[in-house]
């Protein structure tokens, strides 16, 4: 069976880190890909489209999914403080966005979940995609309506989608709790192209980490869209030993979520 290429892929959330960093790595792998912030989004490229709007802006909605095949879904408000941002972005704009897409007829979602939809479990539990969701925050309670969105889709109007419930974005592990949950941006690349291009993923769940020797997760579900990381945290253990890290103590951290703190993606 083929991988997909899709003919024009909508980044939302375009201008963020995750954004950037899948906007570079993505480069010839799809044929045009179309940027939609609210944010100035700098350096566009000859296949890239931008549009600067709100998710709350519905002319501009209906304008970027048009003749969109697939699309990944970056944009959110991860800062509880923030209740009606979060509930703005992360509920009304999920839904407004998701039901653009699907009366464009977009075929394939791929959505940033996060951790923090299970991040109430203990971390000895072994997670897997099949175990009930548990969010540690608002935010995680607000990812898990994404995904359950996205179930919905698929059941009722065959609209293929991958969550990815994203650990610990970051250039390079710097705590702890990282050797395990770290998510590389090459592996970033790897995992959302995976996502996009998988002939078949029904409404797959997966778990966004590297290679980790110390994952703490039973079953991140890679298979099903054929990924396989490159990257292991455990290569930065002498830099994080000589920085004062605590490497090989007790874990400092007793939840899949460990302290909440909104992600800066």
């Amino acid at each position: 069976m083929t991988d997909h290429r899709w003919r024009r892929v909508l980044i939302t959330g375009a201008a963020g880190r995750i954004g950037s960093t899948l906007r570079a790595g993505l480069i010839g792998r799809h044929e045009l890909f179309r940027l939609i912030d609210r944010r100035p989004i700098a350096d566009i490229r000859a296949d890239e489209e931008a549009v600067i709007a709100d998710l709350s802006d519905e002319e501009a909605l209906t304008r970027v999914v048009a003749g969109v095949d697939a699309m990944i879904h970056l944009a959110g408000a991860p800062d509880p403080k923030d209740f009606e941002r979060m509930y703005q972005v992360n509920v009304r704009g999920l839904f407004d966005i998701f039901e653009a897409a699907r009366k464009a007829g977009v075929r394939r979602i791929v959505f940033a979940s996060t951790n923090h939809t299970y991040g109430m479990y203990p971390v000895e539990h072994g997670m897997t995609e099949l175990d009930p969701v548990r969010p540690d925050s608002f935010y995680g309670v607000t990812k898990v309506f994404g995904e359950a969105m996205l179930r919905y889709y698929f059941d009722k109007h065959r609209i293929e989608s991958v969550s990815v419930r994203i650990g610990s974005f970051e250039k390079r592990p710097s705590q702890q709790r990282h050797l395990s949950t770290w998510l590389s941006h090459r592996d970033t690349v790897e995992l959302f192209d995976r996502a996009l291009k998988q002939p078949k993923v029904g409404a797959a769940i997966v778990f966004g980490m590297s290679n980790n020797k110390r994952l703490k997760i039973k079953h991140p579900n890679w298979e099903a869209i054929g990924f396989k990381p490159t990257d292991d945290a455990e290569t930065w253990l002498d830099r994080l030993k000589s920085e004062g890290v605590d490497v090989d103590g007790p874990l400092e951290w007793k939840l899949h979520g460990g302290m909440y703190e909104p992600p800066e993606y």
